[in-house]
């Protein structure tokens, strides 16, 4: 089978289209559909099939991508073995704004613990953002989050939203509750509002923002509560423990890799990282 025909199948299913792959692999979508087509004529089985408006995986599609992918890591592990680590290796990074404090720095040292001399250009932004600079060949690798059970890149941690204010608050007595949380975008954001309409609770969206910083000021002085990550979690504010407030659901961090990236940034290489990071943090 041709590896490029199997990179590109593992695009689609890792970027979650056909549009998406093609904008990774600077091709056009009726070039990944005659791609898939080869494939398909190669493995002598159809792989996608429509479902809705969508080409979702047949089984056998399913079968080839979990054999896809360690035909690619085979493939980088031995090139990665014969060209022997880069000195130097320039890495653009997208992080999301709210695991800048309490994961990025984590993830650049191990990074540079395992790449001598690495050299990083950071972005920053939501996930949905970050996505978009990774389809613009702008971010080689990304950390997103992601729904449970999402095929999207390759699993770092699972966290879970905590709703938080400063310590001694009471938010309780404020009629609205005032709210600052992160843009709409954000599963938090929305399930905040969904679950907090269900109770009948009255509310006002004091400020929303993508500003970690902002929202962690805001919440000092006593402004507002929030609804975060708990892995962004700081000394200066508690979790409330509280049934009157909406639970607030679990979400999926990942790495994403651009199919353009770098080629000694190898799923391999990934998941190594992935493993010191989750020892150096204990998430997971």
């Amino acid at each position: 089978m041709d590896t490029e025909l199997l990179k590109t199948l593992v695009a689609i299913v890792d970027h979650g289209s056909f549009q998406r792959a093609a904008m990774q692999t600077f091709r056009t979508p009726s070039a990944i559909s005659m791609q898939m087509k080869r494939l398909e004529e190669q493995v002598g089985t159809e792989l996608f099939c429509k479902q809705g408006r969508d080409q979702v995986l047949t089984e056998d599609g399913q079968q080839l991508v979990h054999y896809a992918r360690r035909i690619l890591q085979l493939q980088e592990s031995a090139l990665q073995s014969i060209k022997g680590p880069q000195q130097g290796a320039l890495l653009n990074f997208g992080c999301p704004n709210d695991y800048v404090a309490n994961l990025l720095i984590v993830i650049m040292s191990v990074m540079e613990a395992m790449q001598p001399n690495i050299r990083f250009r950071v972005r920053t932004g939501t996930s949905a953002e970050l996505r978009e600079l990774m389809d613009k060949g702008e971010v080689d690798l990304a950390l997103v989050t992601r729904t449970p059970n999402s095929d999207e890149g390759l699993t770092l941690f699972q966290d879970k939203g905590i709703w938080v204010a400063k310590k001694g608050f009471d938010w309780q007595s404020y009629k609205p509750l005032p709210l600052a949380l992160y843009e709409s975008s954000c599963k938090f954001h929305s399930s905040a509002i969904d679950g907090l309409q269900k109770k009948g609770i009255d509310y006002r969206l004091y400020c929303v923002t993508d500003n970690l910083a902002l929202i962690e000021r805001l919440l000092v002085a006593e402004k507002a509560i929030s609804a975060i990550a708990s892995i962004s979690m700081n000394d200066a504010l508690e979790i409330i423990d509280s049934e009157l407030l909406p639970s607030l659901p679990a979400v999926e961090i990942a790495f994403s890799r651009a199919a353009a990236a770098p080629d000694w940034l190898t799923i391999a290489w990934i998941e190594n990282v992935i493993e010191q990071v989750m020892k150096d943090t204990g998430v997971g």
